[in-house]
């Protein structure tokens, strides 16, 4: 993947954004050929799996409604719950030749399952069946195609943000400008703890949200280097480890016992009560924490003044796709061309993806007011200072469980930081050693 200057000019009101950045290159058309489904007679069945809320749920059944009852020859068959245990789910399926057709790929997993695994198809294969007209080129260059293979259509364009409780900011006397950065998360979480014993300026951290953007911020490398070495050196990592039991000592953090317990933030009863105040979260997951926290805005990414890159994560949201074993590509094909591309399916799926990166239909969902400000306020935060596209082995799902393990191990104090820092390298680099 490569860095494109498209990210450089993208601190613009959402719709002037995405009229530039995301689809500069693009068809303002959203239909066409790719929306004709299967009407010769052959009954066609395709498995769609996701994962999601009960918004993003409704959503997707209702667009299936929609293309099935126009084509009436395909059967739509879904399958979706939560995000926890999906992943397993997903590469247990592949293993055993019983994969859905289309399925969206959490960016971290493509590398296992698109690149290593060679899973997917390359959509570049089916042209004819797409409208890759709509999306634009060096969008989809920069964020879906790895090692020249498109592995799948963005579902939305994401983006990592500050999410935070205006109610929690208001009790504590939080100004809701304040710019973020990692000093002030530890100053001002202090004051959170000492005002009250049983609240906490921010939930769970984990390697994505914290340990990898902090460590890039000081480096302005990726965490993996494509010459598969790391990217860092152990006091940079110790650093950053060091941080982080200061903030639990502190209680800026909630205690780790009781946040491991939910994997998704949104799920968290100590958010949902009001006792966390922020959280670092992606612009898709805006709805889902909207059910349970419904006042709520955002704000940049933590950025240090002096950070070789703002490390502020920017990705399509869950690349839609295609099994490599499918019997029907050509009508999956067909399926998430018209899911992604047409105006009529924007008009179901509105922002549960975040916003549409087709050019279309975005504009259509603002005229409309179809868009949650707050999520067009989040992809905007992410894309006016965005960090280098990650590559494949910075979100290799091995190499980050790791990374994982040891912070889980840093939190409960198992490990010191010095010694954490140097297992970790060493085990890094031993498995890097192994990865063809």
């Amino acid at each position: 993947m490569k860095n494109r200057n498209w990210r450089k000019a993208v601190a613009l009101p959402l719709v002037a954004m995405l009229a530039t950045a995301l689809t500069a290159c693009g068809s303002d058309e959203s239909g066409g050929k790719a929306a004709e489904g299967n009407t010769d007679g052959e009954k066609v069945t395709l498995r769609f799996s996701w994962w999601g809320s009960e918004v993003r749920h409704k959503a997707l059944l209702e667009a299936i409604d929609i293309y099935t009852e126009a084509n009436p020859n395909v059967v739509i068959e879904p399958e979706y719950g939560g995000f926890e245990g999906y992943y397993q789910k997903l590469v247990t399926q592949f293993a055993g030749g019983t994969a859905p057709d289309l399925t969206p790929l959490s960016v971290d997993w493509i590398d296992e399952i698109a690149v290593k695994g060679d899973l997917v198809l390359d959509l570049n294969t089916l042209k004819d069946d797409l409208n890759l007209d709509a999306f634009d080129k060096e969008f989809l260059d920069s964020y879906a195609v790895y090692d020249g293979k498109l592995v799948g259509l963005p579902m939305g364009a994401n983006g990592m943000i500050t999410l935070y409780n205006k109610e929690f900011f208001d009790r504590f006397d939080i100004a809701h400008d304040t710019v973020w950065d990692w000093e002030t998360i530890h100053t001002i979480g202090k004051q959170v703890h000492e005002k009250d014993a049983n609240a906490y300026l921010l939930g769970m951290f984990d390697y994505r949200i914290f340990l990898q953007p902090f460590v890039n911020q000081l480096t302005g490398n990726q965490w993996i280097q494509n010459d598969k070495t790391v990217g860092f050196a152990e006091e940079d990592v110790a650093k950053a480890f060091s941080y982080y039991q200061q903030l639990i000592a502190d209680g800026v953090i909630q205690p780790v016992a009781e946040s491991s317990l939910y994997p998704d933030m949104a799920d968290n009863l100590q958010w949902q009560n009001g006792n966390i105040g922020m959280m670092f979260t992606l612009a898709s997951t805006i709805a889902k924490v909207k059910t349970y926290t419904p006042e709520v805005d955002v704000a940049m990414f933590p950025v240090p003044s002096d950070a070789k890159t703002s490390a502020v994560l920017v990705n399509p949201s869950n690349p839609l796709a295609i099994n490599k074993k499918s019997k029907h590509p050509e009508e999956a094909a067909k399926f998430a061309s018209w899911l992604l591309t047409s105006e009529e399916a924007s008009l179901v799926l509105k922002d549960v993806f975040s916003v549409p990166v087709v050019k279309a239909n975005a504009d259509k969902l603002v005229e409309e007011g179809l868009i949650d400000p707050t999520v067009a306020k989040a992809v905007d935060l992410a894309l006016s200072n965005p960090g280098e596209p990650v590559n494949g082995l910075s979100s290799n799902q091995e190499l980050n469980q790791i990374a994982q393990d040891i912070l889980e191990r840093v939190a409960f104090g198992k490990v010191a930081p010095d010694a954490a820092a140097s297992e970790l390298t060493d085990r890094l680099k031993d498995k890097l050693a192994l990865i063809k």
